[in-house]
């Protein structure tokens, strides 16, 4: 109950009846104030008139310090002005306008906000203000993701597994006749070339239907207790060679130094190589390879009902980034922006987060590199 709620009606002496213990222009302010979604009060010169609790809590300011302040000074990290400012046109044109907007958080989580607008009239229909929501869609969007690959991913996985065993069938006949050719012929220089051509493409095919076959028959998670921090080493490694041509500075962070985390520990270094693979192929031109772990008490999750903590382990690089238009095609099989790529690896390692009840998110944006998350939920308890 607010402030004013808690004040007592005053009874008037000549009539005994009740007054209104306050005005209803105090009713409607402490209702905007003890709203969960942020709301602002905006001037013609886009100054903040008034900002409710929610407001206030996320600005980070005390709220005598956020009162005056021009929009683009309530939030650290936004110097410039937003493009076609709904304040602005709201102002223009007297109407409620609404926008979705969409960000990277600091732990490269991808937030999503829905912005309204409304105009503040007096009596004769002049703007005076205007009012400013703000409502967060981070977690619905995800949910819309996470629903959209798993209709997906199942449909796929069932089509791919007959089309996998009707490939290498034929495969296998196939090389068994080019074994079976009459040496004279493979002396032949140009014919030797051109069977060595089809033995190439036979074993690339082959290739593809045996990741085919392993995204669709993900072998069981075996989860146990394993320190991570070695692990991450150990995939690090295998890339130490390729970092020093491309000029890649790998940074690796563990908090705390000995973190254990609970999962299978082959499978989360198969989704490791595919993550730093990714990241390396995307900084030709050299960057910053950064891989952090940690404990984290508590994780948005995409189901909101989940209050558990859990391991955050990151893949973050400063490469080429990756265009809007591909960031919902990312864990869709087949899809692959590599002349050579399968485009299967990220397609296994979201079915081998899921099977662990874990999340994996990638976030990115042309010329600001990518962000890649393996979210895991906490393991049992250990004595």
């Amino acid at each position: 109950m607010t402030n004013m709620g808690k004040r007592s009606a005053k009874k008037n002496s000549e009539t005994g009846q009740n007054t209104p213990p306050f005005s209803r222009a105090e009713i409607c302010e402490a209702i905007i104030r003890d709203l969960d979604e942020p709301i602002r009060v905006m001037t013609n010169d886009l100054k903040i008139l008034m900002a409710n609790r929610a407001a206030v809590a996320a600005s980070g300011q005390p709220e005598t310090d956020l009162m005056g302040l021009y929009c683009d000074e309530y939030l650290p990290g936004h110097p410039n002005r937003c493009e076609n400012c709904l304040v602005k046109q709201t102002f223009q044109d007297h109407l409620p306008h609404r926008r979705e907007i969409s960000g990277i958080d600091g732990n490269g989580d991808r937030w999503v906000s829905e912005i309204h607008t409304h105009p503040i009239l007096d009596d004769e229909g002049n703007i005076q203000a205007v009012v400013e929501i703000f409502h967060d869609k981070s977690h619905e969007k995800s949910l819309e993701r996470q629903l959209f690959q798993s209709a997906k991913l199942v449909s796929i996985g069932e089509l791919s597994t007959g089309i996998a065993h009707e490939i290498r069938n034929p495969l296998a006949g196939i090389r068994l006749g080019l074994d079976a050719l009459e040496p004279s012929l493979i002396q032949d220089p140009s014919a030797k070339e051109i069977l060595d051509g089809i033995n190439h493409d036979i074993n690339r095919l082959d290739r593809v239907v045996s990741e085919l076959l392993s995204f669709t028959k993900t072998r069981p998670s075996q989860p146990e207790w394993f320190h991570v921090g070695p692990l991450i080493n150990q995939v690090c490694r295998y890339f130490r060679h390729t970092a020093q041509i491309q000029k890649i500075k790998i940074k690796i962070e563990t908090e705390p130094g000995d973190l254990m985390v609970w999962a299978d520990r082959n499978q989360i270094q198969q989704v490791l190589l595919n993550l730093l693979l990714n990241s390396v192929q995307a900084m030709l031109d050299g960057g910053e390879l950064k891989i952090s772990s940690r404990y984290c008490k508590t994780i948005n999750w995409s189901d909101e009902q989940n209050t558990m903590g859990g391991y955050r382990l990151v893949v973050r690089d400063s490469g080429t980034g990756i265009p809007e238009d591909d960031m919902h095609r990312l864990f869709d099989p087949f899809f692959t922006t590599k002349p050579n790529g399968t485009g299967l690896g990220l397609t296994t390692s979201l079915t081998i987060i899921r099977k662990h009840n874990g999340e994996l998110r990638i976030n990115s944006a042309p010329g600001e590199g990518t962000t890649a998350q393996i979210l895991l939920p906490e393991g049992p308890w250990r004595c």
